[in-house]
């Protein structure tokens, strides 16, 4: 098995957010929405766990990429970037709510129902962001040779691009078009708009992990 998977470039190219990965949180969305009946809300809560497992998964990255050398040497370093992105993670994390909280509904109808089956979708996408982890970055040995300064930075970036993306949307539109909320193609645009950013990202982030590491 370990032989087979050496062979293959997709599993040998260092990225922090492989292909699949993109395509497994596209399908829980989709799911949810339309076997789940769920709405916009349930998709920002989604997505908020989401950033949360990613910003996770970037400070173990963080902190086991050793450039090369042991693990004991460079450790105090790789503890003061692994907290400096603590510190940042959690600051985009608030930065999601603030940006998306407009898509959470705040009247008095109850979202029980919109909530259903959340939280095995949630499990799925903590497993996908674990399997991503270990496949990508132990055990294909990438943490080996990886740059922990560049394996926060990789996922900020993704971050800044989706948020971005996502605010007209969530912090524009809601506000003044606020029965949209109970649209489902809103909840699907918002999908949408993370699936075509994960593909995106993907694949640049390919390029830029040759280059950041060339070994």
């Amino acid at each position: 098995m370990k032989t087979a998977l050496s062979e293959q470039a997709w599993f040998n190219t260092p990225t922090m957010h492989p292909f699949w990965m993109g395509i497994i949180s596209f399908l829980v969305a989709l799911f949810g929405l339309f076997f789940l009946g769920w709405r916009l809300e349930s998709v920002i809560w989604l997505l908020w766990f989401e950033v949360i497992f990613a910003v996770g998964a970037s400070l173990i990255r963080a902190f086991f990429s050793l450039q090369g050398e042991g693990f004991f040497s460079k450790l105090l370093f790789r503890i003061f970037i692994t907290g400096a992105g603590a510190a940042l993670g959690i600051a985009f994390i608030m930065l999601t709510v603030t940006f998306t909280i407009n898509g959470i509904d705040t009247s008095s109808r109850s979202a029980s129902a919109d909530m259903e089956g959340f939280f095995p979708q949630m499990v799925v996408l903590f497993l996908n962001y674990l399997a991503g982890l270990i496949l990508h970055f132990f055990v294909n040995g990438h943490y080996k040779t990886a740059n922990p300064i560049h394996e926060l930075m990789a996922t900020f970036v993704y971050l800044l691009i989706l948020l971005t993306l996502i605010m007209p949307i969530t912090m524009h539109l809601l506000p003044k078009y606020p029965e949209w909320k109970d649209a489902k193609w809103i909840g699907l645009t918002v999908v949408l708009v993370k699936f075509i950013v994960d593909a995106g990202f993907s694949r640049a982030g390919k390029t830029t992990a040759q280059i950041s590491n060339p070994g």
